[in-house]
């Protein structure tokens, strides 16, 4: 029975499985699915910022349009009534108070559009209509329908008995819907009321314009939320490419630290059991777990010193710092590692001393001039030429470390400053390098609002150039630059 069930375990290999050959297909269908949910995840993120974007610009314009139109209704309008009012003083002022045959009479054969002695005017008036005053000296404005023409007045006005009248602007509404701006005004004279004059027009030029308003708004609304849709989308792509770079190196960063970290790791166990399989061998072992533990620790203190330096350092509590000294220094410490490895070293130092003077952190400063003097030193063939030299500017100080080793190809100086990058993946790991030293060196320039830059030529070699402020400068950079 045992030997009947263990016949299928052999079964897979016979079928002509190769575990070896679909490990790539596999891990390439997981790099293609992570790859595309990281797509989707700022396509999401995209569109919600493209939404938002046009909810609140949308909703501004949608307000903006609404307060547009009341006051555009309110505008017209108040146009609308002060040309009826200008008509009803017209008519006002023809009205005559006269003396005749003994009796004060009111005349209104001359007032425009009501009298039967002018021409009307040129207004589309609905009607005009003169109410006799009921009780001159009356509170309320009472009147008896005299006179009209136009449309015809309603029954309860023609019965000719006092009717209570609403003064000033109102609309009103024909019995065929038509909608009427009417204005009913009294008319005195030394401060006794005559009478009433109330005319009114129609509101249709009043109405087609405010619709041919809302035609315009209804269209240009939707069309202007369409291209507020569209700007949202472009500018929420935009606003999301430094941070879809930034998700990029974090990756990156995670992936190259993890990476680096799991060689020494895996060094120091591998030593660790050795020495403990076989004792007498222990002691080769044993400094090979030290000598893992020191790359391991120096990995740590880098990235340590990466996470201090972020931003910048403050400018007035800095102290001063001679950079002539300072190369000096670093000349005479490298120049017999450089003559060691078979290359020529130049040192220029131009004179007078004493206004080479910087702010800034001395410590750093020379780590910083350190990790690319190591970087030049250790791609440069032996024969080649290692230069390290100091220039005064207008308004800074310039620390140029030359170097006739191998170059750097156009497509990897964009990158050269991330952590973790290697132009040269297999010698940088031979040398012992982990790709922080230049990311290292352009962090502190810019913590001392300098800038690090870099010019190569493949087979030529290359110049790294430290610019930094002189501490009687105001010139300098600002730290998010380089």
């Amino acid at each position: 029975m045992e030997a009947k069930r263990a016949g299928p375990k052999h079964s897979l290999p016979r079928l002509g499985w190769d575990w070896a050959s679909l490990r790539p297909t596999l891990q390439q269908h997981l790099s293609r699915k992570a790859a595309t949910e990281e797509a989707g995840l700022f396509q999401h993120s995209r569109r919600r910022l493209a939404r938002s974007f046009a909810g609140v610009m949308g909703g501004i314009l949608v307000v903006f349009a609404a307060l547009f139109y009341r006051l555009e209704v309110e505008n017209r309008l108040q146009a609308f009534d002060e040309e009826l009012q200008g008509q009803a003083r017209i008519m006002a002022a023809a009205i005559k108070y006269e003396l005749r045959q003994g009796q004060w009479r009111l005349v209104l054969n001359e007032v425009p559009f009501l009298g039967s002695k002018t021409q009307p005017l040129e207004h589309h008036l609905a009607y005009v209509r003169w109410f006799d005053a009921a009780e001159p000296g009356g509170a309320e404005p009472l009147g008896s329908l005299r006179q009209y023409t136009g449309s015809p007045p309603p029954l309860e006005l023609l019965a000719g008995s006092p009717h209570h009248l609403s003064l000033g602007f109102e609309t009103v509404a024909e019995e065929g819907g038509r909608l009427l701006r009417q204005l009913t005004l009294p008319v005195q004279q030394e401060e006794q009321i005559l009478g009433y004059l109330q005319l009114a027009v129609p509101l249709e030029p009043l109405q087609l314009s405010l619709g041919r308003l809302r035609w315009g708004l209804g269209i240009g609304i939707p069309l202007t939320l369409g291209l507020i849709g569209g700007a949202g989308w472009i500018l929420g792509g935009l606003a999301m490419q430094p941070i879809r770079r930034s998700y990029e190196q974090l990756q990156r960063f995670t992936a190259d630290a993890a990476h680096e970290l799991r060689a020494p790791l895996a060094a120091l166990m591998s030593n660790a059991q050795m020495a403990l399989l076989a004792p007498e061998e222990a002691q080769p072992r044993l400094e090979k777990v030290v000598s893992s533990a020191r790359r391991l620790s120096g990995l740590i203190d880098t990235l340590l010193q990466l996470a201090r330096q972020q931003g910048s350092l403050p400018w007035e509590d800095l102290p001063l710092v001679d950079l002539r000294e300072l190369v000096q220094e670093l000349g005479e410490q490298y120049r017999p590692q450089a003559e060691s490895l078979g290359l020529r070293w130049q040192c220029d130092l131009p004179g007078p001393a004493g206004k080479w003077r910087v702010r800034g952190e001395a410590a750093l400063l020379r780590q910083a001039v350190e990790n690319l003097l190591r970087n030049a030193l250790q791609y440069t063939p032996a024969g080649g030429t290692v230069q390290l030299s100091l220039e005064s500017r207008r308004h800074c100080v310039c620390i140029h470390v030359r170097d006739t080793g191998l170059g750097i190809p156009p497509e990897h100086l964009p990158h050269l400053f991330e952590r973790f990058y290697r132009v040269d993946t297999a010698r940088a790991r031979h040398t012992g390098g982990f790709g922080l030293g230049l990311a290292l060196a352009h962090q502190i320039v810019t913590a001392h609002r300098g800038s690090l830059r870099v010019a190569s030529q493949v087979g030529e070699g290359s110049v790294f150039t430290v610019e930094l402020p002189l501490s009687s400068s105001r010139h300098f950079l600002s730290p998010s630059s380089g």
